[in-house]
């Protein structure tokens, strides 16, 4: 988890995670490493908070706009937290005692009416209704979280998983570094007065890399923004980035992975579907790289995640979700059968507006816990 605070302003997710990896001074991550530091603040308001409650700030000014924007209120979040129901969904690298910090944390907070939200179990039932795995399928789900490679091995994907194990180093496409190098090497070249630290801007640079690469062309060229506030020309070549690939690319440790938990398990890659979760994976780079050894790849497909995150929120809001008609589809990816039709969701009926010209309030901060 990724955050940053600078004076009145706080951002978490992507936006605070390229701040990170910029080395801004007030940006924060590993969360649950820093947190052990009680000496550790942050500083908002003129306030000094404990940074483990950096999360729970960042979630209350969600819900304070949300009261604010859209249900028109102006009242303080402190007299809305028992009635808010919370359902934490937590991604694959959050260990179970990690789970129970962040929801006493909001227990302790006042929110009385928490719980989990089991992601797989709706990924699969989405999946299940576009014919992308079935009953007699086992399933190796594979998520790529800032280059850890996680697997996850189901025999029966109405279960818990077998097996688990997470790859370090293994979880991402190694062209967005390996770009990020390149750029930084080429401006350099043609600057050589620069005086940068090379590691920081090619940190700085990975987002920027990953969406260049999601629409390559023979020749990557541009303008890239580093720490300095300075726009600089690049120009790679994408045979001079493969040509370098050849040297970096270790296969041979993500089929070994694969392997050894089929193996240990005593279950038939013939009748496994792999399936490749996280933008980090999801490129058609790590794709044709397991399908050179395996029958049945797939990526999960934007599409479908948006139906799993429209589904839980109908289960949690009481609604039914009518499914698709069972699509079978093609695991391979030259497969030229056309997606299936999203799945319809009821809409909850939006609050009543009190007044909509009555202009937006900024969300207020929660009160200071003592």
């Amino acid at each position: 988890m990724y955050f940053y605070v600078n004076g009145n302003d706080f951002l978490f997710g992507n936006s605070a995670r390229d701040l990170f990896n910029q080395h801004h001074p007030n940006a924060y991550g590993n969360y649950f490493e820093i947190i052990k530091d009680p000496a550790k603040h942050f500083t908002i308001y003129g306030n000094k908070k404990p940074v483990k409650q950096l999360l729970y700030y960042g979630v209350e000014q969600c819900l304070s706009f949300f009261i604010n924007t859209v249900l028109y209120k102006s009242d303080s979040i402190e007299s809305y937290r028992q009635h808010f129901s919370l359902h934490f969904l937590y991604d694959v690298d959050i260990e179970d005692k990690e789970k129970a910090l962040i929801e006493s944390l909001f227990n302790d907070a006042g929110y009385i009416n928490t719980g989990r939200v089991n992601y797989d179990v709706a990924l699969f039932e989405v999946l299940t209704r576009y014919g992308v795995i079935t009953s007699r399928n086992h399933v190796l789900l594979l998520n790529g979280l800032n280059g850890t490679l996680y697997l996850r091995l189901f025999e029966n994907y109405q279960q818990q998983p077998l097996s688990t194990l997470f790859m370090d180093g293994q979880g991402a496409d190694p062209r967005v570094k390996l770009l990020a190098q390149m750029i930084i090497e080429y401006i350099i070249e043609q600057q050589s007065f620069l005086s940068i630290d090379k590691d920081k801007e090619i940190s700085g640079i990975l987002s920027f890399c990953t969406a260049r690469l999601n629409h390559l062309t023979p020749v990557i060229q541009g303008e890239i923004e580093l720490t300095d506030g300075n726009k600089y020309w690049f120009r790679v070549n994408e045979r001079s980035l493969n040509d370098r690939l050849q040297y970096y690319s270790n296969d041979q440790a993500v089929f070994t992975g694969i392997d050894d938990l089929l193996e240990e398990n005593k279950l038939n890659i013939d009748n496994t579907v792999i399936l490749l979760l996280g933008e980090e994976i999801t490129t058609p780079y790590f794709l044709n790289k397991l399908l050179k050894k395996y029958p049945h790849v797939k990526i999960v497909e934007t599409a479908w995640l948006k139906d799993t995150l429209e589904s839980i929120f109908a289960g949690l809001s009481g609604k039914i979700v009518a499914p698709p008609q069972p699509v079978v589809t093609n695991l391979r990816p030259d497969s030229k059968s056309s997606p299936p039709p999203p799945l319809p969701v009821a809409k909850p009926p939006l609050p009543p507006v009190v007044n909509q010209k009555k202009p937006s309030i900024p969300p207020p901060l929660p009160p200071s816990k003592k």
